[in-house]
C-alpha cells in the first residue's frame, strides 16, 4: 500500500461488542413465538446473514418485517444491559483516536440499541460518523465514496460479516474481515477480503507494522 490509512470504517456487532449470545437469544424467543425450531449458536452462526430483510424472509416469509423486528427489539432491549465489548475493542479505538485516524461506524443495528451501549462503554465520542439502522452496507458504502467522503486508497472496514465484505468491494476499498463474531471463517474466506483478522488486536499490528499509522 503506497498511500496510508486514514480512515477506519468499522461494523459494531461481533467487531466491537460481543453481542452474538444476545442476538442468538433473542432470535430464538422470535422463533418460539411462531412455534418454529430453535437454533444453536453455530446453527445460527451458520445460517444468519445481512442484509436483514432477506434473512427473515428465509426463516419466517410469512410475517410482515415490521411485526419481526418489533419482537425482535423487545427482546433483545431486555438484554442490552449484558453486552460487554469484545476483547481489544477499547484499546483498538484509544489507538486510533491517538494516532488521528478518522472512525467512521457502519452498522445494520438500531440506533437506540447502539447508544445505550457505546454511551455505557464511554466510546461514543471516538466516532466521526455514525450510520446505523443501514439496510444495505453495499448501497451506503458505496454512495459515500461517490460523494467523496473517503479517499478509497485509504480507507478500510473492518467488519465480522460476509456482508461487510461485499460492502468494502463494492466501494472499492480495503476489507479485514474478523473472527470475533457471527460468520466463521470458511464464510469469510469465501468472500475473499483483502485481509484477515483474528480480533482488532490484530488489526492494529498490521496498521504499526506496516506503517499505515501515523505516529502522534
Amino acid at each position: 500500500m503506497s498511500r496510508p490509512i486514514d480512515t477506519i470504517l468499522l461494523d459494531w456487532s461481533g467487531t466491537l461488542a460481543d453481542d452474538l449470545p444476545f442476538v442468538h437469544r433473542a432470535a430464538n424467543q422470535v422463533l418460539s413465538l411462531y412455534r418454529k425450531p430453535t437454533m444453536n449458536v453455530e446453527e445460527f452462526r451458520e445460517c444468519f446473514f445481512l442484509p436483514l430483510r432477506d434473512f427473515y424472509r428465509t426463516i419466517l416469509p410469512e410475517v410482515p418485517l415490521e411485526i419481526l423486528d418489533r419482537f425482535y427489539h423487545t427482546a433483545f432491549r431486555f438484554f442490552r444491559p449484558q453486552i460487554p465489548l469484545l476483547p481489544h475493542a477499547a484499546g483498538f479505538l484509544e489507538f486510533c483516536s491517538t494516532h488521528g485516524l478518522r472512525m467512521i461506524l457502519l452498522s445494520t443495528i438500531q440506533n437506540g440499541h447502539f447508544l445505550d451501549q457505546a454511551k455505557r462503554h464511554g466510546i461514543l465520542d471516538y466516532f466521526a460518523e455514525i450510520h446505523t439502522e443501514v439496510a444495505d452496507k453495499r448501497v451506503t458504502l458505496r454512495k459515500m465514496r461517490e460523494e467523496g467522503r473517503i479517499e478509497p486508497r485509504q480507507a478500510i472496514f473492518l467488519g465480522d460479516m460476509v456482508h461487510d465484505v461485499e460492502a468494502a468491494h463494492a466501494a472499492g476499498i480495503l476489507s479485514g474481515a474478523l473472527l470475533t463474531g457471527y460468520d466463521t471463517r470458511a464464510k469469510l474466506e469465501a468472500a475473499h477480503p483483502s485481509f484477515l483478522f483474528a480480533d482488532l488486536s490484530e488489526a492494529q499490528a498490521f496498521l504499526e507494522e506496516n506503517g499505515q499509522a501515523a505516529r502522534p
